[in-house]
């Protein structure tokens, strides 16, 4: 799989936009987006990715962007974001590091409770349902 993403930084870099696919169903991350979706009793799901990030790619095709993942996110009402990490967005590395993380992949699950899950860095559709 991971040949199949081997693609210069640079490039991904100049060709790709710092916004999720609306279409797609996943919004993009700010502070205030996960704090408005969890006043609304909503949990929500955050990938922080990059277009550049091989393991991130490797996740969405085989696990986040599937349709049993986003069928089973919208049963339970998940607001889905999208934390690009590409230009290495200060307020993106902020969160990162108070998860102990230098660099992306990282998923998180807010729920409205106050919980905040950790996913692992290699995920499967199995470990996403589960999680979720």
């Amino acid at each position: 799989i991971a040949g199949a993403f081997t693609v210069s930084a640079e490039n991904f870099r100049r060709s790709t936009p710092a916004v999720a696919d609306d279409a797609s169903g996943w919004g993009v991350w700010s502070e205030a987006a996960v704090s408005q979706a969890l006043a609304s009793g909503r949990p929500v799901f955050v990938d922080f990715t990059a277009a550049w990030c091989v393991t991130c790619q490797a996740n969405k095709v085989a696990a986040l962007r599937t349709n049993d993942v986003a069928s089973r996110m919208d049963e339970l009402g998940y607001v889905r974001l999208t934390a690009d990490w590409t230009n290495q967005n200060p307020d993106i590395t902020k969160i990162l590091a108070q998860f102990g993380r230098s660099g992306v992949p990282l998923y998180l699950i807010y729920r409205p409770d106050g919980r905040i899950d950790v996913l692992p860095e290699l995920l499967t559709k199995g470990i996403v349902l589960d999680a979720l």
